[in-house]
């Protein structure tokens, strides 16, 4: 005698076909959009601006203005350590004439933190005269810095950061009209591989919004 067929399994439950089972497809399509347009992007803004980035100060071409892009500073006030490297970068910039003027850009909060008047006071103790720095406190994003630089009728640059920053800055510097060259300044060598990564997934994101607000503009 047969044995009894199993009873069918209820209407949306079977073969993962239910509401469920589509909301967790379209969600790994999404997902994977997602990645792909970050791949890209990524690899858009690094191959564009892969020949704009010089090796050293040494070798870096004059430019009228060299442009310091923000970063924290400690609450004495002093730069932290990528801060002070990307200063260190400018100064040799000055020091062998590549540049003839520094803009100092980043965040201003209140009365107790300011990046560029840190800058501006790194630089000026170690021989930079103050009439040749310029401080810009609208630095909040490097997008503003490079925006602020171009109402200053800044065409052509010297952009100083870390090497894992310079694409997105030179991407942005031509959109806003400025011919710049990027100097890398040393980018943590020491840093444990959780900030290391950490890092990598920030700016891997930065590059992917900021080719997408250029191409809503």
């Amino acid at each position: 005698m047969a044995e009894p067929a199993p009873p069918a399994a209820p209407a949306g439950q079977g073969g993962g076909a239910g509401p469920r089972g589509r909301l967790s497809r379209w969600l790994g399509v999404g997902g994977l959009a997602l990645l792909a347009l970050v791949v890209a992007a990524n690899a858009y803004v690094i191959g564009a601006t892969r020949a704009r980035i010089v090796s050293s100060a040494d070798v870096a071409p004059p430019r009228p203005v060299g442009i310091v892009l923000g970063n924290r500073v400690d609450p004495s006030g002093y730069p932290a350590d990528a801060l002070a490297e990307r200063l260190r970068v400018a100064l040799a910039l000055w020091q062998a004439g590549r540049v003839r003027r520094l803009i100092v850009s980043g965040l201003v909060r209140g009365e107790e933190y300011d990046e560029p008047r840190a800058m501006a006071a790194w630089l000026v103790r170690r021989g930079v005269p103050a009439d040749a720095i310029t401080l810009d406190p609208t630095g909040h994003r490097t997008a503003a810095t490079m925006a602020a630089a171009a109402a200053m009728g800044v065409r052509q640059a010297l952009v100083c950061s870390q090497g894992y920053h310079l694409p997105r800055a030179l991407y942005l510097a031509r959109h806003a009209g400025i011919d710049a060259l990027g100097v890398p300044a040393p980018d943590g060598a020491s840093d444990g591989p959780e900030i290391r990564f950490r890092i990598f997934l920030r700016e891997s994101l930065a590059r992917a919004e900021t080719v997408l607000e250029a191409a809503v503009r």
